[in-house]
């Protein structure tokens, strides 16, 4: 029971994460045309073709409805949301708190980016105050296009919710990106990176 409620071995780091600060990173592009920066779970920068993506926007404490409770991040984020490079979308793949945090959305918002997410899940948008026409919502297998990238929702097993009566209601995605030289796809927690 212990461990099904969060508490065994192995779920706790024992030590701090290192981390490393990327923000002088992204003063330049990507030489390759690809570059990958992790940010925390589910929180990547993806720089593909001159194209810069952010997914899984999460810089919030805890992953929670309560601002008191829930799982907590292990160590704050690596650069602060202020210090992101102009980004051409943000994607979003499923609506549970570790995926979508409400003040991070919110402040992207006031960026103008437009962002893409898997069918349903614009709603919550919407009642977040993101204008609908900056909210672009896929099926599995449908595409859309950023600045010359293909982005393809595909099938991922998972579930989603947000609370006791909406589990399954919107739909949860992995996400294939391809530009004219490179590809990267994600899966809820995993990625593929292609040339």
């Amino acid at each position: 029971m212990r461990e099904l409620l969060g508490a065994g071995v192995g779920r706790i780091p024992s030590a701090p994460l290192p981390l490393v600060n990327p923000v002088a990173q992204w003063a330049k592009r990507a030489e390759s045309g690809l570059r990958v920066t992790w940010l925390g779970h589910s929180t990547l920068l993806i720089e593909l073709d001159g194209v810069r993506v952010l997914t899984d926007p999460v810089w919030g404490v805890r992953a929670s409805p309560l601002p008191f409770a829930g799982p907590k991040r292990f160590h704050p984020p690596p650069a602060p949301l202020s210090a992101l490079p102009p980004l051409d979308a943000v994607i979003v793949s499923h609506d549970h708190y570790d995926h979508l945090d409400r003040p991070t959305i919110r402040a992207l918002a006031k960026t103008r980016v437009p962002f893409i997410t898997s069918l349903g899940v614009g709603a919550r948008f919407e009642r977040w105050r993101v204008p609908a026409k900056r909210v672009t919502e896929l099926d599995w297998w449908e595409t859309t296009e950023v600045k010359g990238i293909t982005i393809t929702a595909g099938p991922a097993q998972h579930f989603s919710g947000r609370g006791l009566k909406d589990r399954n209601t919107t739909l949860w995605s992995s996400f294939h990106l391809r530009g004219p030289k490179h590809s990267f796809s994600w899966r809820r927690h995993g990625a593929d990176i292609g040339v």
